[in-house]
């Protein structure tokens, strides 16, 4: 087949993508709160959107990585479409669209178990067959074994950008962030429209014919997840001609600060939408896949400028050798944290209660670290240090003491019998004594902060605070979270060892397990 039937196949794909989002989006009154499976539809909802991220990282892959791109394409001209996979991608594009024929509309609310069934299983045939139409599985692995070493590690970086704006909501409740990006909007309004309506406090703003409250997952928050997700695709595809510091010290900043000003812009224009023209179109701006596709186009004109400016690359280098994935020191330090994501991500689209699948994210994590154990123990020295443990001990204690009340039912523990909550208790202790101090440790501190470290007081400083910040915002305890973070850091840079940390981070968690075990509050750990 032909480039003309290359791009013939991806354009039908595009249009298809539109087709769905339009019909489930805009053309029907879907709303995951009304549907009684919220969950599921959000988890939907986010599955999408990860294929969606998926979908451009391979773009930039193709970009990126010429030699993979012609190696694909020489594929792609010698493989014979098989028609089987073209009539299982059509029966799954019919499936997703059966709901709409014999559903009406007003009760697709009420009706959205057929319509998850239809979308997902009919999403996954489309999907599948898609994927073989375009070249059969053979021919898959063919292209990934040979050229794209990195493309397992690509792809899950983008799908975990959705996860990474979830985990960022709380930003919106920062006053600061909230009040200044509403006061923005009603400087906007108010040289448009006369009567401004804003309360801050409660998050609505509008006109007087229209006004909305906006929420956190509709909040523009997902943008600064899209330009930090696809920077870092970027500055992983081109590490060798990147001039990383300026990168990240310079173009990212200035991307965040765009990033909202276009948030802002998008705001104010949907509201005018909704006080003129058309309500519904504007309610459908703020909470469909809109946002996440003009904030997309937004993260790839800034992968466009840092493509285009000089200042932002080395004018020369010297390629290495690219050896196997496992073998990567640095892949070692990110793979297993990322990889552990995921399986959050798994566990929280199948779990009522996703703590309870927690032995899942065990195997991940410990098949992920026995995986990279060749290129990860070199850079893991463990060693007795009082100092260290020391550290462990008091993160521990102040974890405990200050973690407020029992919330173990929120878990989902009172579920399970004495002998299933035995081997519960037994699965989290050990993920959450070894397998995740090992993790985060070699991503927060081996890899974000030892990055940024360039032995300058200022950028120590701006290692130690963004490392902390993003491991604070990964638990829950932002503020506890952020002091054993802060803590952590010191005990990897007093001796620089890594070990150092991890060992801290192992005796913290331990003592927290152990508090949960003599007390029985699971939500400790």
């Amino acid at each position: 087949m032909t480039r003309i039937g290359f791009f013939s196949l991806l354009t039908l794909y595009v249009i298809e993508t539109l087709a769905v989002i339009a019909s489930f989006q805009i053309f029907t009154p879907i709303d995951c709160r009304l549907t009684g499976l919220e969950t599921e539809c959000r988890a939907l909802r986010s599955v999408f959107i990860s294929a969606l991220c998926v979908v451009v990282a391979l773009g930039l892959v193709i970009y990126g990585q010429k030699n993979a791109w012609r190696r694909f394409f020489e594929i792609f001209q010698n493989s014979d479409r098989e028609n089987k996979w073209a009539l299982i991608h059509l029966v799954g594009i019919s499936i997703i669209f059966f709901p709409l024929l014999i559903i009406p509309n007003y009760n697709l609310n009420q009706d959205f178990i057929y319509v998850f069934l239809a979308l997902s299983g009919g999403g996954l045939l489309a999907a599948l067959g898609g994927l073989f139409w375009l070249l059969p599985p053979q021919k898959w692995w063919m292209w990934l074994k040979t050229d794209s070493p990195l493309l397992v590690l690509i792809c899950a970086l983008a799908a975990l950008i959705p996860f990474l704006a979830k985990l960022i909501e709380p930003i919106w409740a920062i006053e600061l962030i909230s009040n200044a990006t509403f006061q923005a909007v009603a400087f906007l309004l108010s040289a448009l429209h006369q009567d401004v309506f804003v309360d801050p406090v409660r998050k609505w703003i509008g006109l007087p014919n229209f006004m909305v409250a906006v929420a956190s997952q509709c909040s523009g928050i997902e943008g600064l997840a899209l330009i930090t997700g696809f920077m870092t695709i970027y500055a992983i595809l081109f590490r060798d001609t990147l001039h990383q510091s300026r990168f990240w010290s310079v173009l990212w900043p200035l991307a965040l600060i765009v990033s909202w000003i276009f948030n802002i812009l998008r705001i104010t224009v949907l509201i005018m939408i909704g006080e003129h023209f058309s309500p519904e179109l504007a309610v459908n701006g703020f909470h469909s896949f809109a946002g996440w596709l003009l904030f997309t186009i937004l993260a790839l004109a800034v992968l466009f400028f840092a493509q285009s400016v000089p200042t932002f690359h080395r004018r020369s280098f010297v390629s290495q050798p690219k050896g196997k994935l496992r073998d990567d020191p640095v892949a070692a330090l990110i793979l297993p944290f990322i990889l552990f994501m995921l399986s959050g991500i798994i566990v929280h689209a199948f779990w009522t209660f996703p703590a309870l699948g927690y032995p899942l994210q065990v195997v991940v994590m410990a098949g992920a670290l026995f995986w990279m154990r060749g290129a990860l123990a070199p850079q893991i020295k463990l060693s007795f240090d009082p100092v260290s443990i020391g550290i462990g001990l008091l993160v521990g204690l102040i974890w405990v003491w200050f973690s407020g009340d029992p919330q173990g039912n929120t878990l989902g523990v009172d579920t399970l019998g004495s002998t299933a909550l035995i081997v519960w208790a037994l699965w989290r202790t050990l993920g959450t004594t070894l397998l995740v101090p090992l993790i985060e440790e070699a991503f927060f501190r081996g890899y974000i902060l030892a990055r940024l470290d360039t032995g300058k007081p200022s950028a120590r400083l701006l290692a130690v605070a963004l490392s902390t910040i993003l491991f604070a915002l990964l638990h829950g305890r932002i503020i506890l979270a952020g002091i054993a973070g802060l803590l952590f850091a010191a005990a990897m840079l007093r001796r620089g060892r890594l070990g150092d940390a991890v060992i801290a981070h192992v005796v913290a968690n331990t003592t927290v397990a152990l508090a949960a075990w003599l007390t029985g509050q699971w939500s400790l750990i």
